[in-house]
This record gives C-alpha cells, structure tokens and sequence, in this order.
C-alpha cells in the first residue's frame, strides 16, 4: 500500500464518519471543517460506502487497538501497523487530527483536543452533504450495521 492508496483508505474512513466530530468542533468557518471531506472527484459514478457501524447510534470517543497482528507475509504491513508504525509508513503528523483517528497514540489528550467521532447522525449528515455534491450517488452499507455492539445486543438489533 503507498501513500496514495492510504489517503483513499482515510477517505473511506472519514466517510465511515470517523472524523466528523472534530470537524464540527473546529466550526464551519475554519479550515479543517471546510477541507476534511472535500474529496476530489473521480470518474462517471459515485459511490458512497460505509460498513461496520455496530448500531453505534452515538459519537464515541475511539481508541484504535495497540496490536494488529499480521500473519507470514502479512506481518509488519498495512493494514497490520498501529501507532508510531502506522503514522510513519505513511507520513501521519504525530499529534495530528488524523493520528487521533487511526492511532491509540496520546489518546486521552487527543480525545480532549479532538473530541467524540462517529454516530449515525454524524454519518446522516455526511451522506447527505456528499450526495448533494454528487447526485445520483450510490449508498452502499458493507454490513454489520446492527450486530456486533452493546447497543445491538441489548436491543436485540
């Protein structure tokens, strides 16, 4: 994976709606509100893809794992870095919007800086912002939408 196809793969993520509490938080006059999703277009069609929601239906505070073990081959390359390794293979500014992401680095005091990511409102609202820039979009849900959290199994999906 080089550096571009990371870029898309942090793309997708900000789609999924990992960043967009933060973007919110820096207001919508400033700069990183204003650029976090202006994602270039490309082609005829649009695609809008999330997966992996977990009926987390309100913004977290998230925390990447420390450990992201790769087998054989595997070992060592993305998708299987975290921390220092992640930011440094692909050039991520420690301390960064996009280290609090993708990274359990200095957390807790990202987490301040930063504040909550994710929830389905925040991913309404960035489905709804992408396609008016894009009509015609296509929405597709990856799965795992209701399975796989607390909320999810204490509600019985």
């Amino acid at each position: 994976m080089d550096r571009r196809e990371f870029m898309q793969v942090l793309a997708a993520g900000a789609a999924a709606g990992l960043s967009i509490e933060a973007a919110a938080q820096a207001g919508p006059g400033s700069s990183a509100a204003a650029q976090l999703y202006d994602v270039p277009r490309f082609g005829n069609v649009s695609l809008l893809h999330f997966t992996d929601c977990h009926a987390q239906l309100l913004p977290i505070y998230f925390r990447e794992p420390s450990v992201n073990l790769g087998l054989a081959g595997s070992l060592g390359k993305a998708p299987h870095l975290v921390g220092d390794h992640l930011l440094k293979a692909f050039g991520v500014k420690p301390g960064s919007l996009e280290a609090h992401a993708f990274t359990y680095l200095n957390f807790e005091a990202a987490a301040r800086s930063f504040g909550k990511v994710g929830g389905l409102s925040h991913l309404s609202t960035l489905v709804k912002r992408m396609r008016a820039s894009r009509p015609g979009a296509l929405l597709l849900d990856g799965g795992d939408t209701w399975q796989g959290s607390a909320t999810s199994l204490w509600t019985q999906a």
